[in-house]
């Protein structure tokens, strides 16, 4: 923990030159830790969230985001909610491998055309040391533009931002992560709507039925589901099985694939 905090103090030192500063906030613990860390650098009138809502994030996952955002900053600042709307972006919907490219750059656009007429200057994102080991389009896009990147500059990685979070209170430490519904789309077939909301539904349903955390990962030819591993019995389980194949039917998906790996 000696570390973390080093670490931790270290992104304080960081952030008080900016003085005035807006952190695009996601609900996930990255981007909490970061806005907390924000504040207690320069201040809650020194801090602006900004969240880019929009129909890649299932209802759950937006009602989650502004509770986790409610829980944790209660009083001190108010969250920004900037709409933006994927699927009348072309390069976007055409899918192919460099997509979280093109959503990054338009999403954090519209956040840094949000930020002059309220003061701010500087947006800091809550990428981690971790991120940059990844294949992970959307950083470039986060480059190109400027946006800075405290965590990772500070070297902090996901496992050391999940024991902060927790040393400092924050109610998401342990919370998994999380991804866009586009991201269960395969490379090359065009996002739309109603295949959106297919996923949604269906991965709902299986968050109702306990498999929390699953993927719902819809192809031409199948649809793969994902459950954590130590789900991976209780979903075999012939009353769940016939559950799901069932609701899914209802959904027109078909032939259910269950992944064996599990997440």
């Amino acid at each position: 923990m000696l570390s973390d905090q080093r670490k931790f103090d270290q992104l304080l030192q960081a952030l008080r030159p900016y003085r005035k500063i807006a952190v695009a906030f996601s609900g996930g613990v990255d981007s909490t830790l970061l806005l907390y860390a924000a504040l207690a650098a320069l201040g809650p009138e020194n801090v602006l969230p900004l969240f880019a809502r929009s129909i890649l994030s299932s209802s759950a996952s937006l009602a989650g985001s502004r509770g986790v955002f409610e829980k944790n900053f209660p009083h001190a600042i108010s969250l920004v909610e900037i709409a933006v709307l994927p699927l009348s972006w072309p390069e976007f919907v055409a899918n192919d491998n460099d997509r979280c490219y093109y959503c990054k750059k338009r999403m954090y656009t519209a956040l840094l055309e949000n930020m002059p007429a309220s003061g701010f200057a500087t947006l800091a994102d809550g990428t981690n040391s971790d991120d940059r080991h990844e294949e992970r389009p959307g950083l470039r896009a986060v480059s190109e533009l400027g946006v800075i990147t405290p965590l990772a500059d500070v070297g902090l990685t996901k496992p050391e931002v999940r024991l902060l979070a927790q040393a400092l209170g924050l109610s998401n430490f342990d919370l998994p992560s999380n991804s866009c519904l586009a991201t269960r789309t395969p490379a090359h077939t065009p996002i739309t709507e109603e295949t959106l909301r297919i996923i949604e539904m269906a991965e709902h349903f299986l968050h109702g039925n306990g498999f929390l955390g699953c993927r719902v990962r819809v192809h031409p030819s199948c649809t793969i589901v994902e459950v954590h591993e130590n789900d991976i019995n209780a979903f075999c389980h012939a009353q769940n099985r016939a559950r799901v194949q069932a609701y899914f039917m209802g959904l027109h998906l078909a032939p259910v694939v269950l992944s064996l790996t599990g997440r």
